[in-house]
């Protein structure tokens, strides 16, 4: 699609007119010039910072065209649309579970002249669809096709590779949609994975914006589990059953690794009289909805889960985020632990360590990310000051240390 002319006073009016803001956040009007004027761009804001607003509003500024969200979690796409229809925006979703019916008035909003839809969410693997492909390149042709946004884009460098090769396959949007602008937001990635995005996606001189990485409200901590009764499970779950008790009525999530770890945490926690759900993939489809959909509206505080919970959902108000077992990059670790604090006031971050869990991810390293395991252990087990050494390994040399901000 050609670059489209919108002055910065018509993206102010769509902005609040849509969204009810008075003004844009750090990075969010260059990132949504970049799309209007068909430059390719990869955004790194951390978690909160707003990047949902430098997709959704670009269809919005101009009318008669819509952008194509591509997103990993088909739960995660239909709170996005619930998010949207709630403010008035034409937002649909179209994955597995979308029904046939609806599926067909989308299609036939694709190649409408005038179309209501905006946003149309959906995940790598429904791309591939051949009657949407199609629509798709109708729409292109008709240039009512504005964007691709690849949102939590550093999983097209950390599962295309393995259990999502979908993701490889959004190499060929350049090859059937070459004019239109791809937008890549992720919250965290080093140098070598921004290189990677762009090497799969097939970007073309992308614009790069980048904000800082540091998260003044989150205060960053490391518990040895070997220094607790030492490290006796009983012992480690008493402790997290202390910290929670000490935090009551706050929100929080509680990170580990395996489904069977989440389901015995959550009875253990429980058995203390600690009211908390469980999420994970193992968990028939319609819990997991219940238990998001309460721990969204507040009338559950606490969950178990695996790493996928809480991507992209918008609470503001968790106040702190627990790793039962140590996350197996630095870069999950702060999508993770990002996910505290969106709300900029103070929050906690505690990671469990032991020796047998730094083998374990050590053991659970790819070829392809060596090294990822030497720079988890590095952050647990050296002295120091946590937060720098999370910028530092963003490149963010300088930083404040803030680590006596003390509990929320």
């Amino acid at each position: 699609m050609e670059g489209l002319n919108v002055s910065h006073e018509q993206l102010l009016a769509a902005l609040r007119c849509n969204f009810n803001h008075e003004k844009f956040r750090n990075h969010q009007l260059e990132a949504i010039q970049a799309t209007l004027s068909g430059k390719d761009s990869l955004l790194i804001l951390p978690t909160g910072g707003g990047k949902s607003m430098t997709f959704q509003l670009p269809a919005l500024a101009k009318g008669n065209c819509f952008t194509v969200v591509v997103g990993p979690l088909m739960a995660l796409a239909k709170d996005q649309v619930d998010a949207c229809l709630d403010l008035g925006i034409g937002a649909r979703v179209w994955n597995s579970d979308t029904s046939e019916d609806v599926r067909k008035g989308i299609l036939s909003e694709l190649v409408s002249d005038e179309p209501e839809l905006r946003l149309l969410y959906t995940t790598p693997e429904s791309l591939r669809n051949p009657s949407l492909r199609g629509y798709l390149k109708e729409a292109y042709e008709a240039g009512t096709l504005l964007s691709f946004a690849i949102d939590e884009a550093h999983c097209v460098s950390e599962w295309g590779h393995e259990f999502r090769p979908a993701y490889l396959e959004l190499s060929t949007l350049k090859t059937d949609f070459p004019k239109t602008p791809i937008a890549a937001l992720t919250a965290s990635c080093t140098s070598a994975v921004e290189a990677s995005i762009v090497r799969q996606l097939r970007m073309q001189e992308p614009l790069l914006i980048k904000g800082g990485f540091n998260r003044p409200n989150i205060q960053y901590k490391v518990e040895y589990k070997e220094l607790i009764g030492g490290g006796s499970e009983d012992e480690v779950v008493e402790h997290l059953v202390q910290f929670i008790q000490a935090r009551q009525g706050r929100c929080g999530i509680i990170y580990a690794r395996l489904r069977a770890t989440c389901d015995w945490l959550c009875s253990a926690l429980s058995a203390s009289d600690i009211d908390v759900g469980v999420y994970h993939a193992g968990k028939d489809g319609q819990k997991r909805r219940q238990v998001q959909r309460d721990w969204c509206e507040g009338g559950l505080d606490i969950v178990v889960a695996t790493i996928a919970f809480g991507m992209g959902i918008d609470r503001a108000d968790v106040r702190w985020v627990v790793h039962w077992d140590v996350a197996t990059s630095l870069e999950g670790y702060y999508q993770e632990s990002g996910r505290a604090g969106r709300d900029g006031q103070p929050c906690e971050s505690v990671v469990y360590v032991s020796a047998d869990d730094l083998d374990t991810i050590t053991q659970l390293e790819k070829a392809n990310r060596a090294g990822t395991a030497s720079e988890v252990t590095s952050f647990a087990c050296q002295p120091g000051c946590k937060r720098k050494k999370i910028l530092s390994y963003f490149g963010q040399k300088r930083g404040p240390c803030n680590i006596g901000s003390g509990p929320p």
